[in-house]
């Protein structure tokens, strides 16, 4: 991607990016976007070494930006990170929640009743606790913009991934739902819903190659990366969107129009924790 294409979409706005430690990660990628083309960025991730190593690249870059360290899902993390925008910055008005995960992978059947409620929460309950807090502290007063970052998989229906498709098909109704809560106050929700890309989570699939195998049975031919993620969750939460709301954007090179299963597994098998790029 050049660059050099970039405008300043986001003069002035300072927002809130979790998940943001690793690269290449959907996180970090929707960050430096948002950083580049004028905001000042909250970043967030588990890993505090990451984190700084990611702050430090942004900054070198020119971005206004502050690592907030801490797992999403932590009852105290959402409040620190407002604090954070609103100390640093003055003001919060965009959210990108990426973290999610696919915990369990098994089948359906053989899942215990923790396992699944943990999979659900953890693909809900950290955006949507980070939501309630910048909605109740300030995201509303210019019209704040969300993304939630969803998955391909709800539209699947690969048997060892039913309590992440679930998870997320959680997250969409939950998308919607907020965008018409949300609506009145001028605050618009959406989501983006990535198929297999190219970032640390998913390195097992195509570091061999490039990507070049996973790629070419995809309809555009080519592998998503961490990038076309991050432009898309910079169009949603730009002007330019402003009437677009409720929305999940498939951003997979033309997967789920295709048939078939999918499973963010390394080709050794090993489990994705996480594909939001927070661990």
């Amino acid at each position: 991607m050049d660059e050099r294409t970039y405008g300043r979409r986001f003069e002035g706005k300072v927002g809130v990016v979790t998940g943001a430690s690793t690269n290449p990660g959907i996180g970090r990628s929707a960050a430096r976007r948002l950083g580049l083309e004028g905001a000042s960025v909250i970043i967030n991730a588990r890993s505090e070494e990451r984190l700084r190593d990611t702050e430090r690249a942004l900054r070198a870059e020119g971005i206004a930006v502050v690592a907030v360290p801490g797992a999403a899902d932590d009852e105290e993390v959402p409040r620190h990170l407002v604090d954070a925008a609103l100390e640093h910055f003055g003001r919060i008005d965009l959210l990108v929640n990426t973290v999610g995960g696919a915990t369990y992978q098994g089948s359906a059947l053989a899942i215990d009743r923790a396992s699944l409620l943990d999979t659900l929460a953890l693909n809900t309950w950290p955006a949507l606790a980070l939501i309630q807090e910048a909605v109740g502290r300030g995201l509303a007063d210019g019209g704040g913009a969300i993304v939630n970052v969803s998955s391909g998989s709800p539209k699947k229906t690969t048997p060892s991934m039913a309590a992440y498709a679930a998870g997320k098909a959680a997250l969409n109704a939950l998308t919607r739902t907020l965008a018409n809560d949300l609506g009145p106050r001028g605050i618009r929700v959406n989501a983006v819903s990535p198929g297999l890309t190219m970032t640390s989570a998913t390195r097992p699939m195509w570091d061999a190659d490039g990507g070049s195998a996973a790629g070419e049975r995809l309809l555009l031919g080519r592998l998503t990366e961490a990038d076309d993620i991050g432009a898309a969750i910079a169009f949603l939460l730009a002007d330019e969107a402003r009437s677009i709301t409720g929305v999940l954007l498939d951003v997979d090179a033309g997967n789920h129009v295709s048939s078939g299963s999918w499973s963010p597994m390394g080709s050794s098998g090993e489990k994705i924790a996480s594909m939001g790029g927070s661990r």
